[in-house]
């Protein structure tokens, strides 16, 4: 990008136009404009802007100029047509920048506009006619990181919060003091007539101006609505309480208790000695009783609890009766009731907040309740800053408090979510920051109030960059809704003749607050949104419309809210909809903690044809998780837009946390939880793909992690005990089910990221042992209903999964089973038999190379898994060797699978330890797979480096066999490679030797039966050179047993030369044209049949009906012969053939019907549709030529019946 043009412009005409000509297509990309007096470039001093006036409007038009495609046949036509767009100058230096996409230049800007000169420069690129094809460079994406606020406008990083506001307050002339400001702007509210007068804003209360005679609780409080001076003196405030107290008398009713609650919210904002004296001198308790007091008095003295000394004063047990006796009694309305229950919570909410300033493990999120509460309220806000910045004990404690990390080092806050405040610094963080952004609000009302644009802009400018802090973002958008503050924006916005920069950011400041579907329900913003009026600073037309949309959705209420969710949209979802959504949604959600608010909601949405609540968020989910699904596609890749996606998780999030809070009273049906749990798995799948994809500050992922725990509360829900779809079935049942169907359903989305997050919500909802019992001591009924029901999905699902994750599923379903149904055993059979029809299919006919490779690495990944459950570091070793020598199926499938290894001559590591686990505990099993553990062992010593190691495990179970279960002829062939390896070790232990010999003298007594006294594979000098290793290392005593040992056997001299062995691999490698190749179905090629015999075979070529059945009975066409080439075409000429003759269209030209694999319904079905048509017949109008139609059935077994036992879809590397 370099600098276009640079020009001064002046317009002409009544129209009042300029105009920039380029020579050659241009691609603007920014439009920089300079006030007047201003050097643009540094190069070049002599070039000064001229710009005039100081603000102004620029409507701006650029011509379209299509660019030609390099693959383009025909050059495209230039269309006259200008595109406008608006810029709003409100002085100094600024960049406008401008986005042309990539399909347009222009070489035409035309400028309208109420100025009389204008100084710009015009930066882009130059754009040629055929853009030349550039290769395509793979290159890392940027990281971003983000920055951190600076110090100077961080007030949580500060030991003073407030040194922002009172610096910005400083810009000002002849500004008050902060607390003086606060006092005005918030709670005393001056009058028309104070503003006017010369000593404001030092107009102080005169507490020494009422005579006895005037002294009267209303003269107080209007004597009191302006601000005490800082510098009274204790003795003059003591005075003064005591003339209140004398003038005040006990109430009557709660027409007298009012005047004196107002009395105490007033002077909760003043000086903080003045409420002191007051609570000295009355009989607080004597005023507010249990009668006395409505709601109007209750909340101001909710207003004035927001003051520690107050609150303090409050809490004491005969005035918190006072409140429990208004919430408990049946006189009293419920606001009043409401009022009392707000009132003593922020009482006791004083308590843990005091209590958390110093308390390194106090209740911050009671405490963050109460801030939350108090932010509500001008005046409760109000009166708790002025205490949290002169009272002298609150000051004080946070003075102590060292300054130790900013709230941007936290997690960020949601302020209108539950959030959870895990530590002291974090808590103390948020108090300053809240502290710190209050004060500068209440400058910045200051600023609006005198008129002081410049200090107006520049406390705006603060405002707007702290919406785009994390933590920050969710306390000034939760201030800014104060009735006060929200009002402002809308005179600030309103006021837009010319451009203005504070009625710029004022505009901003509203669109980052619209944002919030729960903002936009506030009344105050609902107003400040519908007054906007074109023409605007910085919000577009389409933003105004989309505002505008949402604000009367809001303003409506309830009925616009059902009508928006239930109006069918076509997706994926625009911006805008997605936010008329989310405010629907928040309307529903803050309908329901009203009176009656449930039975309301569902009047509305039957009005509007809705058959439930639940029916209707559910649907909306699912939408909403297709348009998520096509964000993360992997083929093709889409356009990611985070302002959409972020929207998308936002509004799942919305619509989990409803269906979490309704589905219990309206569970769903079957079916539709079923669609419910698969759609949530998708999202919870995409907030995955969020987090690794997007920055981990960026909104996007900030949304999706919310909705990613929202996910996990709707699963939780789902599978509680209580939840029922229909009788007999849990919703633990379905959700599992589901989750366990759904695993191998990623539509284009990454398969083994789906399957990994697909895990980790059954493993979320997998109960723990502990909590299994129910109180009579029964299983639970995750055992005796819901695994019974899902074994075979389950089964399924764990052929997908690598063998770590594998292993904790199927470790926990053992724990959880305790042995009541023995699950753990038959998913351990189940898997022996997966591993041997695997091991089968490598024997079967030849396959290819890489088909061979995946079928061996699936055995080794099935070993990794039994030797996991089986080995002797694992958890549960010893269940699954205590269920094999229990369970005579799992033993015999064990055995079979043993065998089938052993005949394939395959070799592993996993093998090789899993054997040694085996022979260790052999003893417990059954014979024949004592047996076979044996042979295995042998093998393994036999190929091994030291293959002394298993030797007394073989000796100790061939000596406990008896002879029935053996098999003389495998056992010699093992034993004699065994023999070979040990005749050439250097030393061999006494064991070992014994141990051998034993092994020996076993054979030897094996009669009548010779043939393990024949041994092979073993020459006749190691056999030899075997006793005289044994002569050596064995006692003296042994060696007539070994004479007599060598002279028992003999040895088969014959080759015996064992398969080649087939090493399993560890890990699998194939390229992508590899895998391509894998699972590329091979159909053989059809081919016309051969003329034959015209009766097909069902299940083989389908002959087209003989010709026979095509000739007309008429004779006068003469269709009786067969016609060739064209003779058929030449015949219908004539007038007599072109009658009706009935005769069956003619059919040429070979069509291919389609190539299916035959299972056994299939062939039923087959055999029905071709007894039922038993002629078929395909028709070409432009050959004359009956030609056959093939269809070529793909039987069981063949190439398409890929990778028996399935493919996890782990452990490969491409």
């Amino acid at each position: 990008m370099g600098l276009l043009h640079w020009c001064t412009v002046q317009p002409k005409g009544p129209d009042s136009l300029a105009a920039v000509r380029f020579a050659v297509p241009v691609r603007i990309s920014s439009i920089c404009v300079f006030p007047a007096g201003a050097h643009p470039f540094a190069n070049a001093p002599d070039i000064v802007a001229e710009t005039e006036p100081e603000a102004f409007y620029i409507d701006v038009f650029l011509n379209a100029h299509p660019i030609p495609q390099a693959d383009a046949k025909e050059k495209p036509r230039v269309p006259n047509a200008l595109v406008p767009t608006l810029i709003a100058y409100a002085g100094g230096q600024v960049e406008y920048t401008v986005d042309m996409g990539t399909e347009h230049a222009t070489r035409l800007m035309i400028l309208k506009g109420k100025f009389t000169k204008l100084s710009i420069a015009i930066y882009g690129d130059v754009v040629s006619d055929v853009p030349p094809k550039e290769r395509h460079e793979a290159r890392p994406l940027p990281s971003v990181e983000p920055v951190p606020l600076s110090k100077a406008i961080d007030p949580s990083s500060s030991s003073d919060p407030t040194f922002l506001a009172k610096k910005l307050l400083a810009l000002m002339p002849d500004a008050p003091p902060l607390p003086l400001v606060i006092r005005l702007m918030f709670c005393l509210k001056p009058s028309n007539d104070d503003w006017d007068l010369p000593d404001f804003p030092y107009l102080h209360a005169d507490l020494e101006s009422l005579d006895d005679e005037e002294l009267s609780i209303e003269a107080i409080n209007d004597l009191l609505s302006r601000p005490v001076h800082d510098e009274v003196t204790e003795e003059e405030l003591s005075a003064f309480a005591a003339k209140v107290a004398e003038c005040i008398s006990s109430p009557k009713d709660s027409n007298d208790a009012y005047p004196v609650a107002r009395l105490f919210s007033i002077s909760a904002s003043q000086h903080p000695g003045l409420v002191r004296a007051l609570l000295r001198n009355m009989d607080f308790n004597s005023f507010f009783t249990a009668q006395h007091v409505d709601e109007e008095t209750l909340l101001c003295l909710l207003q004035a609890a927001s003051n520690v000394d107050i609150a303090r004063h409050m809490n004491t047990e005969t005035f918190l009766l006072t409140l429990r006796q208004v919430q408990e009694s049946q006189k009293a309305e419920a606001p009043t009731q409401k009022a009392a229950r707000r009132l003593a919570d922020r009482i006791a909410e004083w308590q843990f907040f005091e209590d958390s300033l110093t308390n390194t493990q106090g209740d911050f999120n009671q405490c963050w309740n109460m801030l939350q509460d108090i932010g509500t309220e001008e005046s409760s806000m109000a009166i708790w800053l002025e205490t949290m910045i002169t009272h002298d004990d609150i000051v004080a404690k946070m003075a102590k408090i060292p300054v130790k990390t900013s709230l941007s080092s936290h997690f960020p806050l949601y302020f209108r979510s539950k959030i959870n405040l895990t530590s002291h610094d974090a808590f103390i963080a948020l108090v300053r920051t809240l502290i710190g952004v209050a004060s500068v609000l209440a400058v910045w009302a200051w600023t609006d109030s005198v008129g002081n644009d410049k200090s107006r802009e520049q406390v705006s400018a603060v405002i707007h960059l702290w919406q785009g802090v994390d933590g920050y973002r969710e306390i000034v958008n939760h201030l800014l809704l104060l009735r006060q503050l929200a009002r402002r924006l809308s005179w600030i916005s309103s006021d837009n003749e010319i451009p203005r920069q504070s009625g710029i950011l004022a505009e901003k400041i509203i669109c980052e607050l619209a944002k919030d579907p729960q903002a936009v329900l506030n009344d105050d913003l609902v107003n400040t949104i519908l007054q906007l009026k074109p023409k605007l600073a910085f919000i577009t037309e389409n933003e105004l419309l989309s505002l505008r949309k949402i604000a009367l959705v809001s303003d409506d209420g309830l009925p616009s809210a059902a009508e928006e969710l239930m109006f069918s949209s076509d997706h994926p979802l625009s911006l805008r909809r997605l936010r008329t959504l989310r405010v629907s949604l928040a309307i529903v959600k803050r309908e329901l903690v009203l009176p009656k608010g449930e039975w309301k909601i569902l009047e509305s949405l039957w009005e509007e044809g809705s058959p439930g609540i639940v029916q209707c968020l559910i649907d909306l989910l699912i939408g909403i998780s297709d348009d998520l699904n096509k964000q993360f596609a992997l083929f093709p890749p889409p356009p990611m837009n985070q302002a959409v996606a972020e929207q998308l998780f936002s509004t799942a999030d919305d619509l989990l946390q409803l269906i979490v809070q309704l589905a219990p009273v309206y569970p769903p049906t079957t079916r539709t939880m079923r669609r419910l749990v698969a759609a949530t798995a998708d999202i919870f799948a995409c907030t995955d793909a969020a987090d690794t994809l997007f920055s981990q500050t960026s909104p996007a992922s900030l949304s999706a992690r919310g909705t990613h725990q929202g996910c996990l509360d709707l699963v939780d829900m789902l599978s509680a005990a209580g939840i029922v779809a229909e009788p007999g079935k849990t919703g633990a049942e379905i959700v599992l089910s589901a989750l366990l169907q759904h695993a191998g359903q990623c539509g284009q989305r990454d398969p083994v990221l789906h399957l990994l997050q697909v895990f980790t919500l059954i493993d979320h909802i997998l109960p723990e042992p502990s909590a299994m019992l129910y109180d009579e001591g029964e299983p639970s009924y995750w055992v005796t209903s819901v695994l019974p029901s899902v074994l075979d999905d389950l089964k399924a699902f764990l052929r997908l999964l690598g063998p770590e994750n594998k292993l904790h599923i199927v470790k926990r379903l053992i724990r959880l089973d305790d042995g009541v149904l023995d699950i753990g055993a038959w998913l351990l059979a189940e898997e022996l038999k997966e591993m041997t029809t695997t091991i089968m299919a490598l024997a079967g006919r030849s396959r290819k190379e890489n088909y061979q490779l995946v079928l061996r690495y699936r055995v080794t990944l099935s070993l990794q898994f039994v030797l996991g459950l089986l080995g002797v570091e694992s958890s549960s070793s010893k269940w699954a060797l205590d269920a094999i020598a229990s369970t005579s199926s799992l033993s015999a499938t064990l055995n079979e699978n043993l065998m089938a290894l052993l005949d394939g001559q395959y070799t592993s590591t996993y093998l090789d330890k899993l054997i040694e686990v085996l022979v260790t505990s052999a003893a417990s099993f059954e014979p024949e797979l004592q047996f076979t553990i044996s042979l295995a062992a042998l093998r393994v010593s036999g190929k091994a480096a030291q293959p002394y190691t298993l030797i007394g495990a073989i000796a100790k179970i061939v000596n406990g066999l008896t002879t029935n279960v053996i098999s003389p002829e495998p056992l010699r062939v093992e034993l004699g490679p065994v023999f070979s390896a040990l005749a050439v070790q250097q030393v061999l232990e006494p064991e070992t030797a014994q141990s051998a010999l034993s092994l020996l003298q076993w054979l030897a007594s094996q009669q009548p039966d010779t043939r393990l006294t024949v041994l092979c594979g073993v020459s006749p000098d190691s056999f030899s050179a075997l006793f005289s290793i044994l002569y050596v290392f064995l006692p003296t005593k042994d060696h007539d047993t070994i004479a007599t040992l060598e002279a028992t056997f003999t040895l088969d001299e014959n080759d015996h030369l064992p398969p080649p062995s087939i090493a399993l691999p560890d890990t699998l490698k194939l390229s992508i044209h590899d895998v391509d190749d894998l699972i590329r179905q091979e159909i053989p090629t059809p081919t016309t049949p051969s003329n034959g015999a015209k009766t097909p075979d069902i299940l083989g070529i389908i002959i087209s009906p003989p010709t026979a059945v095509l000739r007309s009975q008429v004779e006068t066409t003469g269709l009786t012969k067969t016609y060739m080439n064209n003779d058929f075409r030449d015949l219908r000429q004539t007038p007599s053939a072109r009658q009706n003759t009935s005769r069956l269209p003619s059919m040429h030209g070979a069509y291919l019907l389609s190539c299916i694999t035959l299972s056994v319904f299939h062939v039923l079905l087959w055999l029905l549709i071709s007894l039922m048509l038993p002629f078929l017949c395909i028709v070409d109008d432009f050959q004359g030529t009956l030609m056959p139609t093939a269809s070529v059935p793909m039987v069981p077994g063949s190439e398409m019946d890929m990778f028996p036992g399935g493919l996890p879809l782990f452990n490969m590397d491409l």
